[in-house]
Parts: C-alpha cells; sequence; structure tokens
C-alpha cells in the first residue's frame, strides 16, 4: 500500500515539476489596423489647463502604445514652432485640498515651470493645452486660425499608423464663463424676449445677458416673483490684481447693501480670504483661476464656483421666506475682477 502510494506521489510532483518548467507563450504585441480616433478636428479655447479627450479607439490592440506630435504646420504648410514653444505657466507642487486658509498657503503650493504650449500625452493620445496666453497663437478671432498636425501611433515592435492632416482650430482666451460672447468673433450672442406675463406670442430679440443659476423666493411685490429676465450678471476686470469682488445694483443702477443678504454664509461662500464687505460691495483676495482646480469642494458645482445669496422675510400669512439666488461661473483670467448683480426689479426685503 505504501509503495502503490509513493508511486502516485512521484507521478504527480512529476507532473507538477513538468508543468512549472513549461514555458509561456511570448505576448505577442499587435497594432490593429483599424485603430482610430473619435474625430481629426480639435477646436480648443486657449489660455486655460485643458485637456482633450481624442477618444481612442486601440480596436483590440495590445498595450503600450506610443503617441507623438509630427510635422506642425501652419495652413500654408510652413512650420508653426509657435505650437510647442515653452511657455511659462503654474503648475501644482502640492496637493490642493479647498481647506487652505491664505493666498500665502495656496501659491506656496505652486510654481512657475516653462512647459509646451501644445504637447500630447505619450501613452493615452489625448491632448494638452497649457494655461498660458494665446498672443503667439493664430487663434480665432484675430486671424486665421487653421493648423495642421499628425499623429503617429506605434508600438514597441517598431509598427505604427500615422494619422496625417489633423486640424487644430484654436479660440483666443474666454476670460469667464458664462459667455454672452461669440466665441468666434466675439460680438454679443442674442437671445429672444418676451414680456411675462406674456402680452402676445410676438417676441424681440436683444443681446443676451447672464442669467442667475439659482432664483427661489426673489419677490418684487408681495405676490409677485422676479422672473429670469428681471436680472442680469456681468462681469467687469478692474485691474491685474488678485481680488474678487461682488456688487448688487437695484432698478436703477443703485447699490444694494449685502447686508441686507443678511442668511448668505459669508466666509463659505468663495475660496477667499480677508473679506471686505461695505454698504456697496463685498471683496475678497482670490487666487485665479476659480475655481483653482476640478476638485469638488464646498464652492463649487459641477467643475464651476457657485455662490448663492440669502435674505430672510415674512410673506403673506407672515409666513417665513427665504429669498435664494445665485450663479455658477468660472473665471480663468488672472485680476481684479467683480461680480455685478443688476436687478430690474427691486426686490422686495420688507416683510408683508
Amino acid at each position: 500500500m505504501n509503495r502503490n502510494h509513493n508511486y502516485l506521489l512521484n507521478v504527480v510532483l512529476a507532473l507538477a515539476l513538468f508543468a512549472g518548467c513549461k514555458k509561456t507563450p511570448p505576448v505577442t504585441e499587435y497594432l490593429s489596423p483599424r485603430v482610430s480616433f473619435a474625430t481629426d478636428t480639435y477646436m480648443p479655447v486657449l489660455g486655460r489647463n485643458l485637456l482633450v479627450l481624442t477618444q481612442f479607439s486601440a480596436d483590440k490592440s495590445s498595450y503600450p502604445l506610443n503617441f507623438e506630435l509630427q510635422n506642425l504646420r501652419r495652413a500654408n504648410g510652413t512650420p508653426a514652432p509657435e505650437l510647442t514653444a515653452l511657455v511659462t505657466v503654474k503648475e501644482w507642487v502640492g496637493r490642493y485640498t479647498g481647506m487652505e486658509t491664505s493666498l500665502a498657503e495656496i501659491e506656496a503650493k505652486r510654481q512657475e515651470v516653462q512647459k509646451p504650449y501644445f504637447t500630447i500625452r505619450p501613452g493615452s493620445g489625448d491632448l494638452v493645452f497649457a494655461a498660458a496666453s494665446s498672443a503667439v497663437i493664430h487663434g480665432k478671432p484675430d486671424t486665421d486660425s487653421l493648423y495642421l498636425f499628425d499623429i503617429n501611433v506605434s508600438n514597441n515592435t517598431g509598427a505604427s499608423k500615422l494619422f496625417a492632416n489633423q486640424k487644430l482650430i484654436p479660440y483666443k482666451e474666454i476670460p469667464y464663463e458664462p459667455f454672452e460672447y461669440n466665441k468666434e468673433t466675439r460680438k454679443p450672442l442674442t437671445e429672444n424676449f418676451q414680456t411675462y406675463p406674456p402680452v402676445n406670442t410676438t417676441s424681440i430679440t436683444v443681446p443676451k445677458q447672464v442669467r442667475l443659476t439659482t432664483s427661489t423666493n426673489l419677490y418684487y411685490t408681495t405676490d409677485s416673483l422676479l422672473q429670469p429676465y428681471m436680472a442680469a450678471v456681468y462681469f467687469r476686470k478692474t485691474g491685474n490684481g488678485n481680488s474678487l469682488t461682488f456688487r448688487f445694483l437695484d432698478k436703477d443702477s443703485l447699490p444694494i447693501n449685502p447686508a441686507k443678504f443678511s442668511n448668505t454664509k459669508w466666509n463659505e461662500l468663495v475660496h477667499g480670504f480677508n473679506m471686505q464687505m461695505t454698504s456697496s460691495y463685498v471683496k475678497y483676495d482670490a487666487a485665479y483661476p476659480i475655481p483653482l482646480t476640478s476638485l469638488a469642494t464646498k464652492y463649487t458645482s459641477g467643475g464651476q464656483a457657485k455662490v448663492l445669496f440669502e435674505y430672510p422675510r415674512r410673506g403673506f400669512g407672515n409666513t417665513l421666506r427665504n429669498g435664494v439666488f445665485g450663479l455658477n461661473f468660472s473665471i480663468y483670467e488672472p485680476g481684479d475682477w467683480e461680480v455685478v448683480f443688476h436687478f430690474k426689479k427691486n426686490l422686495k426685503f420688507e416683510n408683508d
């Protein structure tokens, strides 16, 4: 019995040793002839850190793959060295959390570096644009902004596929969003306007204005709610510092005292510092861009800064109503910026 047991044990060990010594077939690297990009035309807005996902389809090709920009040129075929010229930008060297308590703490986590204006991620094929001035780039609306370039996709065996004549149509900086101008012509956009309640079916075309993102319980009479067209938001750059100011105007363009919005969480309104409140504005020291990153914080919503202004009043029947208005926005260009809320009907602050 022991002899048979030992025999079987030896057979099992021999089979295991044989299996362990058997060589695994080498993985064959493969580049499919049907690899593709979702588009051959890219239309980025310059002046901001921008990652353009090219949605590359590998079609069962084996990774790693290498992506390389080649033959960057203007529409007339001449070289375009400005696309890969080194530019000075701020880069994070520490982790931004949204909990920083001063401009100095934020700036300590950033440093100025030099990077090429336009690059490609070598492992994914996504396009990257640095947050630098478009002064040297031929971008709409000022000039003919068509560029051409090629993308070479290859693997470690030397197999490759060239995607020639990719089109790059960059646009000049958009300093803030929402933006009420056409990004190509920089002429005012238009919108249809109709009185409320409608007095007829005819509407008129007027210049587009930035509207409130949030509007709740905003009364201008005892029973009349503020309609979207009755308020507009203006963005104004007044200097080259690092500040963000909020102003509020009534129907006669006179200042509304921010103190009237007494339910506002002023210390959590924006990621800003050293708040100053006067009878006509609220001002913060602020780092740019706003928001600083795509990180979700208590100051953001959907990738944009979110501000809410609130005030209480007693409505008809002594019901407590909390009036709320706000805006989701981004500002990409550093400076001293003002965001002005202009009400075309005077808000009702007093109790009914």
